[in-house]
C-alpha cells in the first residue's frame, strides 16, 4: 500500500463556483439585470452561526444572491457583520474591494484530506462553516490570497 499522498487536482475536479464580495448588493444585481437580463436564482440573508473565523466561534451574517450561469454557480455576497472572511476582504489588505473572492470545489467527501494537502503547501484553513448545500457538511476557505489572489474553498459532503 502507497503512503503517497493524492494530488490536490485529482480531489478537487469539480469548479461549482465563482464567488464575488460586493459592498452593495442591490446593486450587482441591478448590473446583472442590466447587462445580461438574469434575476436570481435565489436571494437571501444567512446567519451563519457558529462560524469558526481565524479559531474564534463567531456569528457571520450576509446577504447572498445566486446566479447559475452555464453550469457555475456566481455567487454576490453582501457582509454583515464585522468580522468574518468576507469583511476581511472587502475592507482589508492588499486585496480589498469588490472582485473575485474565491472559487469553490465541490462535494469532497470531508476536508481532512484537502486541509493536510494544503498545510504541506504552507496554506492556512481561514474560515469553516455549515453548507447550506449538503446538510451535516461544511465549507472550508483556505488562506490562497498571497499565491493566488482569491481563496479556494471546498463544500464537503459531511
Amino acid at each position: 500500500m502507497s503512503n503517497e499522498k493524492p494530488a490536490l487536482t485529482d480531489l478537487l475536479t469539480n469548479v461549482v463556483q465563482i464567488g464575488l464580495i460586493v459592498e452593495d448588493l442591490d446593486a450587482k444585481m441591478e448590473g446583472m439585470r442590466a447587462i445580461f437580463g438574469l434575476e436570481p436564482d435565489s436571494i437571501f440573508d444567512a446567519a451563519f452561526a457558529e462560524t469558526v473565523y481565524r479559531g474564534e466561534v463567531i456569528d457571520a451574517p450576509a446577504r447572498i444572491a445566486n446566479y447559475d450561469y452555464f453550469g457555475v454557480q456566481i455567487e454576490f455576497i453582501e457582509p454583515k457583520c464585522e468580522k468574518s472572511i468576507w469583511n476581511d476582504f472587502l475592507n482589508d489588505g492588499p486585496h480589498h474591494g469588490h472582485s473575485l473572492h474565491h472559487i469553490k470545489f465541490g462535494n469532497p467527501e470531508d476536508s481532512s484530506v484537502i486541509t493536510d494537502l494544503m498545510k504541506d503547501r504552507g496554506i492556512e484553513m481561514y474560515q469553516e462553516l455549515k453548507s447550506f448545500i449538503n446538510p451535516g457538511g461544511k465549507s472550508v476557505y483556505y488562506d490562497t490570497l498571497d499565491q493566488l489572489g482569491f481563496f479556494v474553498e471546498i463544500t464537503t459532503k459531511r
